[in-house]
């Protein structure tokens, strides 16, 4: 095996090497990455029928294409939904074969993430691996609440949740897993920025083509104070203003309130505003003012 060849094999994006000729079409390789989506050997890839394949997916190997999503069936006889981009390859002049690369991508927790986005307001959601390293992070409130420098994505779930949690975490998501069923839990984090914050999380089991769990889609549907700061106006001023994508540029702007005022309500610096003040900002914000403050000044 060449280099190339083994670089091809190591990567993480499912990948197939076409070739063509007249009108006959091969599949010439394909990497560990395509074979475990799919739950074919390259052996049986190798001898499917290219004339199937090409009068199936139009496929033209002299073109670069994007498709933006076809329908592939597994060992497992499961239809997968992929997102397919087909590079062709330079030609060697002394080879009468055609070749391209074929790109594919598992839309399975996208679309799983879409449909939780219809049901309900989603404040974060993505896509972690087996390590619980997460890959992908879609409409991250995070560096709201958190440091600037600070994000769920490449990170591992369990670096923001609180180390009492990790066992339950772990476990919650081996029966996931195992039973292929999504779940939903109520964690705490770690305390990010000196706050430690409760979340409210869905997690769906990713399968391969093999039937194994290598990945795992997750929404976060609520934020709360946790702990000390349970109650605290400042930090549920901070998550409300975050689950809106609100800075507090803006909310001054919205509300005809000072900025130098926003500031010291989200620094606690202000406890108890005026009656006038908190209802600006909870109209704005499209809450009660109980949701942040138990009692206002007059």
């Amino acid at each position: 095996m060449t280099v190339h060849q083994q670089i091809f094999q190591l990567l993480e994006q499912p990948m197939l090497i076409l070739k063509q000729r007249n009108h006959e079409l091969l599949i010439e390789d394909a990497n560990v990455a395509f074979m475990e989506m799919t739950g074919h050997s390259l052996t049986h890839l190798k001898s499917r029928d290219g004339r199937e394949l090409a009068k199936r997916f139009k496929l033209d190997l002299t073109k670069r294409v994007l498709k933006s999503e076809i329908l592939i069936r597994t060992k497992a006889r499961t239809k997968l939904k992929v997102r397919v981009e087909q590079m062709p390859l330079p030609k060697d002049p002394n080879d009468e074969w055609t070749r391209a690369l074929l790109i594919a991508e598992d839309l399975t927790a996208y679309n799983w993430i879409e449909e939780q986005h219809e049901k309900g307001s989603v404040l974060m959601s993505g896509i972690m691996d087996k390590h619980m390293h997460v890959r992908f992070l879609r409409h991250s409130t995070a560096p709201r609440l958190f440091e600037p420098d600070v994000t769920l994505e490449d990170e591992t779930l369990l670096h923001f949740i609180a180390e009492s949690e990790h066992g339950r975490i772990k476990q919650l998501l081996r029966e996931a897993a195992q039973q292929q069923q999504e779940r939903s839990v109520t964690l705490q984090t770690g305390k990010q920025s000196g706050v430690q914050l409760e979340l409210e999380l869905t997690f769906f089991p990713i399968r391969n083509g093999f039937g194994r769990c290598n990945e795992m889609a997750f929404v976060i549907w609520d934020i709360k104070p946790a702990g000390e700061h349970a109650d605290d106006p400042s930090v549920k001023l901070k998550i409300w203003m975050a689950k809106r994508e609100m800075t507090a540029g803006q909310l001054a702007e919205a509300t005809g309130i000072s900025l130098q005022t926003i500031s010291k309500l989200r620094n606690g610096k202000i406890k108890k505003p005026q009656r006038l003040t908190a209802e600006l900002i909870a109209s704005e914000l499209g809450i009660d003012t109980r949701d942040i403050w138990p009692s206002l000044r007059k």
